[in-house]
C-alpha cells in the first residue's frame, strides 16, 4: 500500500491578513449600535428596563455607545420614578448608567438584549408613602440579568421631608439565579457611620426566604427566616450581639407583630421574653425574664453602647418603645438580688429611667434622669441614683460606722448624681444629697466640699473596695456635720 503524504504550506501573510480582517469585521459588527438612531435607542432601552426589570428609568438624551470593556450604552443624568407607567413621583437621580448588551443580533435597535445594568453615583429618596416600591421589588420575580448599584446614597425621610437616616451604598446587586431557581439580593454599605452587609434570598420552589444582616463593628448579626407552611408563613430570627444569642418566633397580622422567645441566651444564661411591635405608628414593648444577670459583664462591654450612641442611630423621632428585663439573681453581687431594668426609647432618646436594684431587707436603688452625652466619638451617661434605705443597721454593717455617730443625724434616702464614661467604663460621683422621709434635702456643706475635693476620683464596677471606702468617708462626713 502506497503512503500518502499531505504537505500543507501555510502562508504567514495570508494568515495574518485573514485574522486581521476577521477582527476588523468583528469590531465593525460591535460598532453597529452606534449607527442606530439615538432617540429610538433611548426609547427601546427605556421600555426594556420597565418590562424586564420593573424600573421606570427616564434615560436622558446624553447616550453614548462604547465597545470596551464590553459593548454597552453609557447614559448620564437620568431619573427613576415610582410607577412603571407614569413619569411622576420621582424617587431617584442617577448620574451614571451603563447598560451592557448581548453581542447577538445587533443589526436592529429593537433586537438589543440587555445583559446587565450598572447604576452609579445615584441618590434615592424614600419615605413611608413610597416604600411600596421596595416591597413590590422583592415580591416580583427578579430578572435573570444582574442589576448593580454602586457609590450611591439612599435617603429615608419622614413626612416633613426631614432625613431619618442615610444609607451609603458601596455595592448592591440583585438578580434571579436560574441554576438554583432563587432570587438573590446583596448589599454592602454604611449606615449611621457603621459598616453593614445585608443579603436576602428567596427559594422560588418552596417560597422560603432567608435574610442576613451583619455589622461587625458593633458585633451584631441578624438572621431572619420566613418558612411557608400550609399556605401561611412562619417566622423566626436569630440575633447575635457580642456573645449573646436571641432566638425569636413571631407572627405578623395587619399592623402588629407579636413575638416570643423561650430559647435565648445572655452570656450562656437562659432568658425568655414576649412582646408586641406596632407598625403604624411604630412602637414596641418587650418584657423579658432572665435567670440571672451579670452586671460585671455589662460594665465590661459598655463600648457596645458607646458605638450605638456615637453613631446617632437612636436620633430618630420615630423610635418609641420599652424593653423591660427582670431577674431575681444578680451574679457576683452580694448586696442586691432583684433587678428590674428599663431600656426606654423616647423619640430619639435612650434612657434607663425607673430601673432598680433591690434587697427587700436592706435597700432599693432606683435610676432616674439618665441622659447620653456624646463628644468626639466618646459618650457619657449621666443620671441620678436614689438609694432608699429600709434598714439602717444593715447599712452600718456594710459601711462600719462607730455606734456613737450612727444616729447623730437622721436620713432616709441618699441621692447620687453620676457620670459614666462608656469608653473607659469608669464613673464619677458628681453630687450627693441626703434626704428625709418627705424627700426634703438635708443640707450638708461638709459633704458638698468632700465631693468637690474628690471630683477626680473614678470608680469601676469591679473595684468595690474603693467605692466602699469612699462611701464610708461620705457617711462619716455627713454625721460629723451635725
Amino acid at each position: 500500500m502506497k503512503k500518502i503524504n499531505f504537505n500543507i504550506k501555510f502562508n504567514l501573510k495570508i494568515g495574518i491578513f485573514t485574522t486581521t480582517s476577521l477582527f476588523f469585521l468583528y469590531l465593525l459588527y460591535l460598532s453597529i449600535p452606534s449607527l442606530h438612531d439615538s432617540g429610538r435607542v433611548q426609547k427601546e432601552l427605556h421600555n426594556k428596563l420597565i418590562e424586564e426589570f420593573g424600573l421606570n428609568i427616564s434615560l436622558s438624551s446624553d447616550i453614548a455607545y462604547r465597545i470596551l470593556p464590553q459593548p454597552h450604552f453609557h447614559v448620564k443624568d437620568s431619573k427613576i420614578f415610582l410607577n412603571k407607567d407614569k413619569a411622576t413621583n420621582e424617587i431617584g437621580e442617577i448620574k451614571d448608567i451603563r447598560i451592557f448588551i448581548n453581542q447577538r443580533n445587533l443589526f436592529k435597535s429593537e433586537n438589543i438584549e440587555i445583559k446587565q445594568i450598572v447604576l452609579s453615583k445615584g441618590n434615592f429618596f424614600f419615605n413611608r408613602q413610597n416604600l411600596n416600591f421596595i416591597s413590590k421589588l422583592f415580591k416580583n420575580e427578579f430578572s435573570k440579568r444582574k442589576v448593580y448599584i454602586k457609590k450611591s446614597k439612599l435617603f429615608f425621610n419622614d413626612k416633613n421631608k426631614s432625613i431619618i437616616f442615610i444609607y451609603t451604598i458601596e455595592n448592591l446587586n440583585f438578580f434571579k439565579n436560574e441554576k438554583n431557581n432563587n432570587q438573590q439580593f446583596k448589599t454592602k454599605g454604611n449606615i449611621f457611620n457603621i459598616p453593614i452587609k445585608f443579603s436576602w434570598e428567596k427559594n422560588l420552589n418552596n417560597k422560603n426566604i432567608i435574610s442576613n444582616f451583619k455589622a461587625d463593628k458593633v458585633d451584631i448579626e441578624f438572621i431572619n427566616k420566613s418558612i411557608l407552611l400550609n399556605g401561611n408563613y412562619k417566622y423566626e430570627n436569630i440575633l447575635n450581639i457580642l456573645s449573646n444569642s436571641f432566638k425569636t418566633n413571631y407572627n405578623i397580622s395587619k399592623n402588629q407583630i407579636k413575638l416570643k422567645s423561650e430559647k435565648s441566651l445572655i452570656i450562656n444564661t437562659p432568658i425568655s421574653y414576649f412582646g408586641n411591635i406596632e407598625l403604624i405608628p411604630f412602637s414596641f414593648k418587650i418584657f423579658a425574664d432572665a435567670e440571672e444577670i451579670d452586671l460585671e459583664y455589662i460594665f465590661k462591654n459598655l463600648f457596645f453602647i458607646n458605638e450605638i450612641v456615637s453613631s446617632n442611630i437612636l436620633l430618630n423621632d420615630n423610635i418609641n418603645g420599652l424593653v423591660k428585663i427582670k431577674t431575681s439573681k444578680l451574679n457576683k453581687n452580694r448586696i442586691f438580688s432583684v433587678a428590674d431594668i428599663n431600656i426606654n426609647f423616647e423619640e430619639g432618646d435612650l434612657n434607663f429611667d425607673n430601673s432598680y436594684l433591690e434587697n427587700n431587707k436592706f435597700a432599693k436603688i432606683t435610676i432616674n434622669n439618665t441622659k447620653f452625652e456624646s463628644f468626639e466619638g466618646s459618650s457619657n451617661l449621666t443620671g441620678e441614683i436614689k438609694l432608699n434605705i429600709f434598714d439602717h443597721n444593715q447599712l452600718y454593717k456594710l459601711l462600719p460606722i462607730s455606734k456613737k455617730k450612727r444616729f447623730k443625724r437622721k436620713f432616709d434616702k441618699i441621692n447620687f448624681y453620676f457620670t459614666l464614661n462608656l469608653n473607659s467604663s469608669k464613673y464619677s460621683i458628681d453630687r450627693i444629697n441626703f434626704l428625709d422621709n418627705e424627700n426634703q434635702i438635708i443640707q450638708s456643706k461638709n459633704v458638698d466640699d468632700f465631693v468637690e475635693d474628690n471630683y477626680e476620683t473614678r470608680f469601676t464596677y469591679t473595684n468595690s473596695v474603693l467605692l466602699k471606702n469612699f462611701m464610708k468617708k461620705v457617711l462619716n462626713t455627713y454625721l460629723d456635720d451635725g
